[in-house]
């Protein structure tokens, strides 16, 4: 069974941060609701604060209630890898348009102007800024004005009828409510005026501030998409470059191959030439060891673009690359250890041979006769574990920095084995990379090395 590949191609690397801090501000209005009803809750208890606490609630409840369909919008996009522009786009401004009435409400129920939190219409201006073009936002920033000045001046003429109060008892719950600020302040036309007048600037400077501390972030960003295409040509430049190269050059060096070993096999043991023959032939085996390693590493990268995986065995895997290396290791005197488990990873099945293959074979080939190879692999807390040990030559630690980097071969490694590609753990990386793992490796100079590798989901036959 496939997985298809997300279909995400219609957002660029900016839009889809920008979709996962959409999924991410819908937690935070979970979080603000929650918050909202702890203050209430506070006031109404600890400070004898009073307010209409039944139109409050109905809002927070309301609030709750469209955040939840934005939740369930949200994630049915992800799920069904429909994200695109305009549906994200309709996702941001429904939130917006959400939080605007939900803090008008909320305003309007506890005081009015009179509430000093009417600087909660602030916070969606921000938002709004960094999810659309500054045009779009001085609109919400004018929609935002609109309505403070429809609460303000609203309550101001329909003060007995619009008007809800926010008042205290100062001499505790048998007291009498007095206003919280000056009474009747949301009657008197200069305080109305005052609190819209600074509200509408400040709503108007926040967009400002906002957006263009926003522009900036956007050209950069457009910036490192640019440069992130460049790259991703680059690569595709190169992988085509190998992949091609690489077949065109396997034909010729084979027939070489064997027309050398043709040869040497017509000489006798002593005579004049055997010797460059055979050297001939050791240096086309190892091109053509370099030649495989530069298809499998081509073959990462289609492998990367396709994103199809499957359920893969890893215990499969790991028993047919030891029996493959066997024959290898009994011939220099090197104990091969396995203990497979059942260990069931999504992946590419190829890819995660090419892995494994890869480790043991380095495992056999840098552990001196006598010595001990280990592979282990199995389900460890719902995570697959591959790891593979040897009492080899070890790797010095200044040198796995750059263990992983494309043709690198330490000198130890090339004191021990001449001949080598140096892409073997470049693959072993890519694969890991690909599959959304972790490597890791200690060693230790002449006692050996150990490369444990992870991967994020497992499951095991029973």
């Amino acid at each position: 069974m496939t997985q298809a590949a997300p279909a995400h191609s219609e957002l660029t690397l900016t839009e889809q941060e920008l979709f996962e801090r959409l999924v991410w501000f819908t937690h935070v209005r979970w979080g603000a609701g929650v918050c909202a009803v702890l203050f209430m809750a506070m006031g109404w208890h600890l400070f004898g604060v009073r307010f209409d606490w039944a139109w409050a609630v109905a809002v927070v409840a309301a609030l709750f209630a469209c955040n939840l369909v934005f939740w369930l919008w949200a994630r049915r996009l992800h799920r069904h890898e429909a994200i695109q522009k305009r549906w994200m786009t309709r996702l941001a401004h429904a939130q917006i348009l959400c939080d605007l009435l939900a803090v008008a409400a909320l305003v309007h129920t506890i005081g009015g102007v009179e509430n000093h939190f009417i600087i909660l219409f602030l916070f969606p201006m921000v938002v709004a800024s960094e999810f659309f073009r500054p045009r779009t936002a001085y609109l919400y920033a004018t929609l935002a004005a609109a309505l403070i000045h429809a609460i303000g001046w609203g309550e101001y003429f329909f003060y007995d009828s619009l008007h809800h109060p926010l008042e205290v008892l100062p001499n505790g719950p048998l007291g009498e409510a007095v206003p919280l600020v000056a009474p009747g302040a949301a009657h008197h036309s200069v305080f109305v005026l005052q609190v819209c007048f600074v509200m509408t600037f400040a709503s108007y400077a926040t967009v400002f501030i906002a957006a263009s501390i926003a522009g900036r972030l956007r050209m950069r960003e457009e910036e490192l998409q640019a440069a992130y295409h460049d790259l991703r040509s680059l690569e595709q430049v190169k992988s085509q470059f190998m992949r091609k190269t690489s077949h065109e050059l396997r034909a010729p060096v084979g027939a070489v191959q064997s027309l050398l070993a043709a040869a040497g096999g017509q000489m006798a043991a002593d005579a004049p030439g055997r010797e460059l023959v055979d050297r001939a032939i050791r240096r086309s085996e190892s091109m053509l060891d370099l030649i495989d390693d530069l298809l499998r590493y081509s073959r990462l990268q289609r492998a990367v673009a396709a994103g199809r995986h499957e359920p893969v065995e890893m215990a499969e895997i790991v028993r047919a690359a030891a029996d493959l290396f066997r024959a290898q290791a009994e011939e220099k005197n090197v104990h091969l250890q396995v203990q497979a488990e059942s260990a069931i990873v999504p992946g590419v099945r190829d890819s995660l041979t090419d892995l494994v293959a890869n480790l043991l074979s380095n495992a056999v080939r840098y552990t001196p006769a006598g010595g001990r190879v280990e592979v282990e692999c199995g389900c460890r807390d719902g995570r697959a574990l591959l790891a593979v040990s040897d009492t080899g030559i070890g790797i010095p630690k200044d040198e796995l920095p750059r263990l992983f980097e494309e043709f690198f071969r330490g000198q130890m490694a090339k004191q021990t084995v001449q001949h080598g590609t140096g892409l073997g753990l470049t693959i072993v990386k890519r694969v890991v990379d690909m599959h959304g793992g972790r490597i890791g490796v200690t060693s230790e100079v002449g006692r050996g090395t150990t490369f444990r590798v992870t991967f994020p989901l497992c499951t095991s036959r029973a």
